[in-house]
């Protein structure tokens, strides 16, 4: 399988396999077109859905209370990987996380071996984990038995992973049917599954697509799938349009006690909680602006327009007038060409906006960390600080010892996040191996 592009979920980052300009989509050949169509969808799933803003919330949070946990000036010394109370709350936190988020391939076979697997069961497998994270939660974790003939059983963990690929796949392959064919698991099991469950619906594609959109809208997507289709087999409802698979998943929430809408403004004022803590500083505001931002429009979006997503599908060409309402609205992730090249699109109204921002920033919270929970050292942001509008440079430190900027006079958005966290005034180990002996240069901060 070439890799003709990828959405980086934990920053709101979307790379495509092309020498072309990604500023205007219409002037894209069919490839690289098809691509970053797939791959705008999960920025659409991340900032619109239930499932998508909790990533994104949980993303920043775990950045937010290891920083907290070792900021005060008292602590002179850390050790990465981090240990400890909160780095140990924060790893299992993020476990079952995973665990929601399902199963991205077989394990221990290749793709092409798992093309092969067929689902011979679904079992729902509780999770005492659920209650405590969503109480009165009725939710399992949803595991499929796959067989192949002459193959030792193999197990897939249908989660938001395989919910939210199966979904892109569809409608890449509805309006760029010439793309590569890509694997089963995750891309296509979802269409799978509702085969097996009821296929008398799945003689329409658009309502697979609608199911996918709409088991999003809960924070366990893959058995809200599998929920709200064995119900509609066991009504024996069978939905004339993708519409009607949006409004009846919705009514399956109310019937079980589960706001959408509610969570998702819940989500939207976390995420707003958590940004201004960790970018409390004027170097960051455009930046923590943004993300409110698309995440503000992707609530108003659902709540205004519950169809908006199905409707896209529905059109008759890729870049149609319900593609560029959304795009338009929402803005568009950090998108980047093989030359380095990036583009960003804030959304409609706020042209005030792109100046003050950097969408990479988003990056720097991943990166440091993964610096901090797993000792992680090369800098991924190379690639867009190559191409990046104040440009500071690119040199050894990058992929060798980042922090080491801390002392440039103009700061990368790594250095000058370890700056703004207080880390310079640490002695910091990894490992057991000391890689800074802290300053106490009380004019160190230069210029971000």
């Amino acid at each position: 399988m070439a890799d003709t592009g990828r959405y980086l979920t934990s920053f709101l980052e979307i790379y495509v396999d092309t020498d072309q300009s990604l500023h205007n989509l219409a002037l894209l050949e069919p490839g690289p077109q098809g691509t970053y169509f797939h791959e705008y969808f999960h920025f659409i799933q991340d900032v619109t859905t239930c499932s998508g803003l909790c990533k994104i919330w949980n993303g920043l949070d775990r950045l937010r209370q290891l920083i907290s946990s070792i900021q005060p000036e008292a602590v002179t010394e850390l050790n990465v990987p981090m240990d400890g109370p909160v780095a140990d709350e924060q790893r299992l936190h993020m476990e079952f996380l995973e665990r929601l988020r399902g199963s991205g391939q077989i394990t221990g076979i290749s793709m092409q071996q798992a093309d092969s697997y067929i689902i011979t069961e679904v079992l729902n497998e509780p999770d005492a984990r659920i209650q405590q994270y969503f109480e009165n939660s009725r939710a399992t974790v949803i595991k499929l038995t796959l067989e192949s003939e002459g193959r030792q059983t193999k197990y897939f963990n249908f989660g938001e992973y395989a919910v939210s690929e199966t979904m892109a796949y569809m409608i890449e392959r509805k309006f760029y049917p010439d793309l590569n064919l890509q694997p089963r698991y995750p891309y296509r099991v979802a269409v799978d599954l509702a085969r097996r469950i009821y296929p008398d619906f799945c003689d329409q594609e658009e309502n697979i697509f609608a199911l996918c959109d709409v088991s999003l809208m809960h924070n366990m997507p893959g058995w809200a799938f599998v929920s709200i289709l064995t119900e509609m087999e066991n009504a024996g409802f069978m939905p004339a349009s993708g519409e009607e698979v949006i409004d009846y998943g919705y009514r399956y929430y109310n019937g079980i006690g589960w706001d959408h809408l509610g969570y998702m403004d819940y989500a939207d004022q976390g995420i707003r909680h958590v940004s201004s803590k960790i970018w409390d500083h004027e170097f960051y505001m455009g930046t923590m602006q943004l993300l409110q931002a698309n995440v503000e429009r992707g609530r108003i979006l659902r709540y205004m327009f519950p169809h908006a997503i199905v409707k896209i599908y529905k059109a008759t060409q890729p870049l149609s007038y319900d593609f560029y309402r959304a795009f338009n609205f929402l803005g568009g992730p950090l998108s980047i060409n093989n030359a380095g090249e990036r583009t960003a699109r804030v959304p409609y109204g706020l042209d005030w906006l792109e100046p003050i921002s950097d969408p990479s920033h988003f990056r720097v919270a991943w990166q440091l960390g993964n610096f901090l929970m797993e000792g992680l050292v090369p800098c991924s942001l190379e690639r867009t600080c190559r191409a990046a509008r104040n440009a500071v440079g690119v040199d050894y430190r990058c992929q060798h010892g980042p922090w080491q900027r801390v002392t440039d006079d103009q700061k990368c958005p790594f250095a000058a996040a370890w700056f703004f966290y207080g880390l310079a005034k640490k002695d910091i180990y990894r490992n057991g191996v000391l890689i800074q002996q802290r300053s106490e240069d009380e004019h160190l901060e230069g210029n971000g």
